[in-house]
């Protein structure tokens, strides 16, 4: 595994482009409307499905903006939120766990009087979610695990640590280099710069390296196995890191019975940046399956099939 890492350099950076200046949904801008005994948060939508966003290691919110003119606003309502240490809440400290990256996430859901919920969640926030759900498995409805990384975590010798803190610091060539690996060299310098530059400003460096333990050396797994919360794993067709098919069906479809595998065509590691409408069309397809009128109908069925 350590030599599968080294040679593609394995990891999981986010990105974080674009505003959007229009938007025929509104914005809560939680860094506005509310202090910071929350994580900082922003709503899309007002359906009666509730739906929890999280980001990857080097993003916050805005990583989801490409996303946000083709949500269902009428049916969904979306939460992107932004972890201690970037966006909105980059001015919170913490252990940086994700155990305390839970428990602030359903402190704010409990909050919002959110019952049963939905959650996505991005890269290092895939393994997020899951212990989310472990955690509150009568409340979570469903997952999105986008490019995740396990439960297991993704250990790696030293070098490859020494690499990561590297570009979690002051690192920007390697930075670079990392970003066009994870996109399997398909986009411009540019590109790479502009996501490097965005995670400089988004997000704090000891946020960066506290979330890099985490997912370095964080193990869960055992705790996971047979979980029956319905999971879609996203991988990228072009996500040339660890994260990549051969780990998720080694993982997420061994341990989870109602786990689902699909690939981001044409997408690398970041498909709400490189494919925004056809990420949300696979999304929403999904949650529809595990929604509450869907529910309601095969129960009635069910009701119907045993009176018979």
């Amino acid at each position: 595994m350590f030599q599968f890492i080294s040679s593609k350099l394995a990891g999981f950076i986010s990105i974080f482009l674009a505003f959007v200046s229009t938007l025929s949904v509104q914005i809560l801008n939680s860094s506005e409307n509310q202090s910071m005994e929350f994580i900082a948060y922003k709503q899309i939508g007002s359906g009666k499905e509730k739906v929890l966003v999280m980001h990857s290691w080097t993003g916050d919110s805005t990583s989801y903006d490409f996303m946000l003119p083709y949500l269902n606003t009428d049916e969904y309502t979306y939460v992107f939120v932004d972890l201690r240490g970037y966006g909105g809440s980059k001015a919170m400290q913490g252990a940086f766990s994700v155990e305390e990256a839970s428990s602030d996430a359903i402190k704010l859901i409990n909050s919002l009087a959110w019952d049963e919920f939905h959650l996505i969640g991005h890269s290092m926030s895939g393994m997020i979610v899951q212990k989310i759900a472990v955690n509150n498995p009568s409340r979570v409805k469903s997952l999105v695990a986008i490019t995740p990384v396990p439960a297991c975590g993704t250990p790696g010798p030293k070098e490859i640590m020494d690499f990561f803190a590297g570009m979690a610091v002051d690192n920007d060539e390697a930075a670079m280099e990392f970003v066009n690996r994870l996109t399997d060299n398909q986009y411009t310098k540019a590109f790479a710069k502009k996501m490097i530059t965005d995670i400089r400003q988004h997000s704090t460096s000891q946020a960066r390296l506290g979330y890099m333990n985490m997912f370095f050396n964080t193990d869960f797994s055992e705790s996971v196995k047979g979980l029956q919360t319905p999971i879609l794993v996203l991988f990228g067709e072009y996500d040339s890191g660890i994260l990549d098919e051969a780990l998720m069906r080694n993982t997420f479809l061994k341990w989870y019975p109602n786990a689902h595998l699909e690939c981001c065509k044409g997408s690398g590691h970041y498909p709400m940046i490189e494919t925004p409408i056809t990420l949300v069309t696979a999304i929403e397809k999904f949650l529809s399956t595990h929604s509450s009128d869907l529910q309601i109908e095969e129960k009635k069925l069910q009701n119907i099939r045993e009176d018979r």
